[in-house]
């Protein structure tokens, strides 16, 4: 009795592996490879109105809406009471995505619910002091008018002070994509629209990241743009977000990208692999830990809550177009009897290490991605981040590096102290922000000016834990090895290592670091802090 009953667990637990493997498999078929715009099944895209600061009331029944319970379009921002949605479906249209009439687009009026301290566009006077449906304005223009001036402003629509980022509705083509539960449209053809300096803006977040924090972004430039402008990454992978740039010709188009340094690695990844051209330009909004792109190109640390959408767009219009070095990674694994086996390519923008600081990130993924951790926020990540750091403190898994590894730069070893950690840079940058290799450099004057664009890369030393801890508060310096056009490191001793923030275990190989090319990204010039 007691052998059939551990069979049966052994055949339960392996139809339970087997039907995972079935569904991930299944899940992964089902991934598209190409743009797919909103399920057009669903006349508006609500949300919840429990974050907004301001009062809303129903554009069906008109009565106050409570935050607990309202809802908006967060493309065109008609409200409606949970009662009142079907019938706001079925008799208040969402903004047009796409078109096959090529004329002059009239303006689409929304009544009520205008945004905070906005001024009648005929009169000059503030608009919505009153309680209630009052007063108007287009989702596409953002012209706000009385009831009694409406009348006075052209039918006609401009789409306003970013015209020259929205793509208009007569400029998509799409086919209908149908199945028995949705149907979706996918984008097949941009026409460009007879607009001198138009330069169209693709905004790509993930839904999933952060706290909320990238479906928040996501509905905020659904309102400002065409709402198939607005990406979602978690729905499709960044080789089809670049089929916009490829549909657009010789068109040049900015991707705006909320996410951390390993999401905008990725992008910027794709870019180079599909090679397009023209290169479209990369803007940044820092949803991620540490950011460290994200600083150096005067993005911010992090991406402020507060800050309007409007604000942002105004700042990529301004920007300045700058390159970046792309690194390619050539890791080449040891086989069990010292030979090498296949390679492995990878490609850097911030930095490359190895040792303690590797370990201390890779720790992190793991928690993050444990089944347990439920709660993600930055102040959580840092905590987290500084409880593994002293963790290394005390046991020093990467004690002695020297002695199971070597460096050379440009074909020059290089003899090592005792240290933890080395660190390969491409951007001032490093662990949130710390200036690594400007630190105390005066004295130095053997080394050049870092800069991003240089085809050089800089390289420090780490003595432990502890070390990187004063270099995070400025009280000590790293350790210079040198600066270098080519790198290669020859790792003996398993151990920690990442690229851009993305961490590893990696056993014995060789690995060499050679200049590629240049990315195209935007350095903010209005705000630029590290």
């Amino acid at each position: 009795m007691l052998e059939d009953g551990v069979t049966t667990t052994i055949l339960c637990t392996f139809f339970i592996i087997f039907f995972v493997l079935i569904l991930n498999f299944f899940q992964y078929l089902a991934r598209e490879s190409y743009i797919h715009i909103r399920d057009v099944t669903k006349e508006h895209n609500w949300k919840s109105i429990k974050k907004e600061n301001k009062a809303y009331y129903c554009s069906i029944c008109e009565s106050l809406l409570l935050n607990l319970n309202g809802l908006i379009c967060d493309s065109c921002g008609v409200c409606a009471d949970p009662t009142c949605v079907k019938i706001a479906d079925k008799q208040l249209k969402c903004k047009i995505i796409t078109t096959n009439i090529n004329e002059p687009m009239n303006h689409h009026w929304i009544k009520g619910n205008l945004p905070l301290n906005v001024i009648c566009d005929i009169c000059n006077e503030d608009c919505d002091m009153e309680p209630g449906l009052t007063d108007w304005w287009c989702c596409w223009c953002h012209r706000c008018v009385h009831d009694n001036c409406k009348s006075k402003l052209s039918k006609i629509c401009d789409f306003g002070k970013f015209k020259l980022m929205i793509i208009p509705p007569s400029s998509l083509e799409v086919i209908n994509l149908r199945n028995t539960v949705r149907r979706r449209l996918r984008l097949c053809k941009v026409i460009p629209p007879n607009w001198p300096q138009w330069n169209p803006l693709i905004v790509v977040a993930n839904k999933k990241s952060g706290n909320n924090d990238g479906a928040e972004i996501l509905s905020l430039f659904r309102r400002l743009l065409n709402p198939a402008q607005v990406v979602d990454l978690s729905e499709c992978d960044a080789v089809a977000i670049l089929e916009w740039c490829r549909l657009l010709g010789k068109v040049t188009c900015t991707l705006l990208v909320a996410g951390g340094d390993g999401t905008i690695a990725s992008l910027l990844n794709a870019i180079h692999k599909v090679g397009l051209k023209p290169i479209p330009s990369v803007a940044i909004i820092p949803l991620g830990t540490g950011n460290d792109l994200s600083r150096v190109l005067g993005w911010g640390k992090e991406h402020d809550l507060n800050k309007e959408p409007e604000d942002i767009l105004q700042e990529i219009q301004v920007a300045e177009k700058v390159e970046l070095d792309r690194w390619t990674v050539i890791i080449k694994p040891y086989g069990g009897l010292g030979l090498r086996s296949s390679r492995q390519i990878f490609y850097m923008y911030n930095y490359l290490s190895v040792g303690v600081d590797a370990q201390v990130t890779l720790n992190f993924h793991r928690t993050r991605k444990s089944r347990f951790y439920f709660y993600s926020s930055r102040l959580l990540n840092k905590l987290l981040y500084l409880c593994f750091g002293m963790q290394q403190v005390v046991e020093r898994e990467c004690k002695d590096l020297n002695k199971n590894i070597e460096l050379y730069l440009d074909d020059k070893k290089i003899n090592l102290p005792s240290i933890e950690s080395i660190v390969i840079l491409n951007i001032p940058s490093w662990a949130a922000g710390v200036n690594l290799w400007n630190m105390g450099l005066e004295g130095h004057e053997k080394y050049s000016k870092q800069s991003i664009n240089d085809g050089k890369l800089e390289i420090v030393a780490l003595y432990s834990s502890f070390h990187m801890a004063q270099l995070q508060v400025g009280l000590s310096q790293p350790y210079r090895l040198g600066q270098a056009n080519s790198v290669k490191v020859k790792i003996i001793k398993s151990c920690a290592m990442q690229i851009d923030g993305e961490p590893w275990y990696q056993h014995p190989c060789e690995f060499n670091i050679k200049y590629c090319n240049k990315a195209t990204i935007l350095m903010n010039s209005i705000k630029k802090t590290i």
